[in-house]
């Protein structure tokens, strides 16, 4: 859990998606790819609970990033996104701008959150688990994040 301004967020709240969520050609030896947020095949969501009554569900519109990959050597897979906190979007304009705030992200201090990975390893059924250091309003920790393998291929 990170903890912002006396208020604690989940973990991955920030990244749970993007992985599931990017479409990119993997070959069989290790190229970078840059994770394509512009035409929409990658992006960032995040959920948290609202109360303990229902769910905020939210994204980070703008951010960049880059997936090194050999599917032959899948244990020096690394990936590396940086994402532009000034751009929440939670479908609500006060609730952003509080986010935005002091309150939460005070992204006039913090206005990118950094996600490097450490390491990554896959089971045989497609399920994996991508360990990196999550740096978020100026604090890094380690997070975990579970992935599970949809499929691969040449893009045509």
């Amino acid at each position: 859990m990170f903890e912002i301004a006396g208020k604690k967020i989940g973990k991955v709240a920030l990244l749970a998606s993007f992985i599931a969520a990017s479409t990119i050609n993997f070959s069989t030896h290790a190229e970078q790819y840059v994770i394509d947020d512009k035409g929409k095949h990658a992006f960032i969501q995040f959920k948290v609970s609202h109360l303990g009554y229902s769910y905020v569900i939210g994204t980070f519109p703008d951010f960049e990033g880059s997936i090194n990959y050999d599917a032959a050597n899948l244990s020096e897979a690394s990936v590396k996104i940086d994402i532009d906190t000034t751009t929440v979007d939670s479908s609500h304009a006060d609730r952003n701008k509080h986010i935005r705030s002091g309150d939460f992200l005070d992204v006039g201090n913090f206005p990118t959150a950094t996600f490097v990975s450490t390491s990554y390893a896959e089971q045989s059924d497609g399920t994996g688990t991508l360990v990196g250091d999550l740096t978020l309003h100026g604090v890094t920790k380690p997070v975990e994040i579970k992935t599970n393998k949809i499929g691969e291929g040449k893009d045509p």
